[in-house]
């Protein structure tokens, strides 16, 4: 017979809480808490998630987004406080179904502060 054990993990301000009293550190990406994603959307026209939107907790300062295919290849760059993709490439084509890979940047920040990971456009 197979037994099975779960243990439950408890994070609480980065730390985190094992079972039997044993305590571990988590690292916390700050940036996360820094800039904002979300990790789906779908541009269908039915004002639900038609957008890939990027926002930072400083409205004061740019964000640079560049958005690029599985192969590597930038499709839309844009530069301002509140950046949106609405699945269009920089020339006007409807991007494809699929995963997508970004970047975000604040501009003129110290230190650099940027985020980057992927994002599922649906159609």
């Amino acid at each position: 017979m197979k037994v099975i054990q779960s243990i439950i993990l408890v994070i609480i301000a980065g730390i985190c809480i094992l079972p039997a009293g044993c305590v571990a550190e988590k690292d916390i990406d700050d940036n996360d808490s820094i800039i904002f994603v979300s990790n789906v959307f779908t541009p269908d026209g039915n004002e639900d998630n038609n957008f890939f939107e990027v926002t930072t907790e400083n409205e004061d300062k740019d964000v640079l987004l560049k958005i690029y295919t599985r192969a590597s290849v930038l499709v839309f760059s844009i530069e301002a406080r509140r950046c949106m993709w609405d699945g269009y490439s920089q020339s006007g084509q409807p991007m494809a179904a699929g995963v997508y890979h970004y970047t975000a940047e604040i501009r003129d920040s110290s230190p650099k502060i940027s985020k980057s990971g992927f994002v599922h456009l649906y159609r």
